[in-house]
């Protein structure tokens, strides 16, 4: 069996098909620890993502806005609260909290 880089698969996806079971999860965890920093390094390479607006987790969110959990993923999901999905995960720009609470000011 042959052990290939990150570099070879990249170049050759197909090369995975052959990785042994204990190899193919080491590569899963080592991309996964990776993922939220290349995320968050490519929102602001790409967003210019300032401190002030930087992404929440729903239970920030909810804290925030003196709500339940489940009412924060409620008002994300219905689209009344503007969010980002990254697969799973569900972020809220702290710039969106503030667009939506001055919306629904008296």
């Amino acid at each position: 069996m042959q052990i290939f880089s990150f570099d070879e698969l990249l170049a050759d996806p197909a090369k995975a098909a052959t990785l042994s079971p204990q190899i193919a999860q080491s590569f899963l965890i080592a991309l996964a620890s990776l993922h939220p920093v290349l995320l968050h390094r490519a929102l602001e390479g790409s967003h210019n993502v300032s401190n002030q607006d930087h992404l929440l987790t729903i239970p920030e969110v909810a804290k925030r806005l003196q709500v339940s959990n489940y009412r924060a993923y409620e008002l994300a999901r219905s689209g009344i609260l503007k969010s980002v999905r990254f697969g799973k995960s569900v972020r809220v720009r702290a710039s969106a909290i503030d667009e939506y609470v001055s919306q629904h000011e008296p």
